[in-house]
């Protein structure tokens, strides 16, 4: 459905390879927000962070979670949204079995800030349900 980028990439802030698509820049005639496409490897998750702006998720292959901060984890498929108001501390990424794709909207494009903390840990990571 949607190119996924040529080369892996590595971060601190991830817990293993991802892909990143821009698929509309910051920079566009309508003045939409940027829109992203994000694609985790098997067992691969980022940081608990934040976005000024908020965010929105919408899954589009695999199996992936998202968790809100002092709430329970989602578990995403195809087709599922996910939201995480603006400030609101989360995370989200692969199950450890099978990869996740999904497209990341910023919810306020005036407001694009992005504060990363500590990784979930791999047992809490571990425990989470795999299909």
């Amino acid at each position: 459905m949607f190119q996924q980028g040529e080369n892996p990439l590595t971060s601190d802030t991830f817990s293993g390879p991802y892909y990143l698509t821009s698929l509309v820049g910051s920079d566009n005639a309508a003045g939409s927000p940027e829109l992203h496409y994000v694609v985790f490897e098997p067992g691969s998750f980022n940081n608990w962070h934040t976005h000024e702006g908020g965010q929105i998720l919408i899954a589009t292959d695999g199996i992936g979670y998202h968790q809100i901060e002092g709430e329970a984890v989602q578990v995403l498929h195809p087709g599922d949204v996910a939201y995480c108001p603006p400030g609101e501390t989360h995370w989200h990424g692969a199950s450890a079995d099978t990869g996740f794709a999904h497209i990341s909207v910023n919810t306020n494009p005036e407001r694009t800030g992005l504060i990363w903390y500590d990784r979930i840990s791999e047992e809490d990571y571990q425990s989470l349900p795999t299909s």
